[in-house]
């Protein structure tokens, strides 16, 4: 449970991701430039996952961050939430090599400043019985000409764990010698 907590936190945390993918939107005023800014947010959060190393998160969190994770907890503020990312992946014991890669499936931009975006996540290699995908939405603006992420929800794919659990509930109820 430490595991996929860990997880959650670092993928809520993080998936303001908004990476290399399809996506259409709205025509509030966003350029393929905006689009491409946006985007590129999520090559920045693969390399502070993929590293270890949320400092280079500073520049794409405004200091007005929101979010809310799957326990209720609240976090506000940029340092607070890079606070938290950076605890949650020195906690989470990793495979080595595991790398985590996000895809944008949208974006929607609601004027040229603001724009809502969300896609999906992937971590590899897979840990068994673990999340090791799911989707993520968040909610970017345009400050001094550059894209920050001022809040994000992500959702692990808990398929594979309901699996185990449903494998492991089915074992327990056989009857022995059976």
């Amino acid at each position: 449970m430490r595991i996929r907590a860990g997880l959650g936190l670092v993928v809520t945390g993080g998936l303001l991701a908004c990476g290399a993918g399809a996506g259409g939107g709205g025509t509030a005023g966003g350029t393929a430039a905006d689009s491409a800014g946006i985007r590129a947010l999520a090559t920045t959060y693969a390399e502070a996952f993929n590293k270890h190393d949320t400092s280079v998160l500073k520049p794409v969190i405004a200091d007005d961050y929101q979010d809310v994770d799957a326990t209720g907890m609240v976090t506000q503020g940029a340092t607070v939430m890079l606070q938290r990312m950076d605890s949650g992946m020195k906690a989470m014991p990793m495979p080595a090599g595991m790398t985590m890669s996000a895809t944008t499936t949208y974006i929607w931009f609601l004027s040229p400043t603001s724009a809502v975006a969300g896609g999906t996540f992937s971590l590899s290699p897979a840990t068994p019985g673990m999340p090791s995908r799911g989707a993520w939405m968040g909610a970017a603006v345009k400050k001094d000409s550059t894209w920050q992420m001022v809040a994000s929800l992500a959702a692990n794919d808990d398929t594979p764990m309901m699996a185990m659990m449903d494998s492991m509930s089915k074992a327990k109820a056989k009857p022995k010698g059976h």
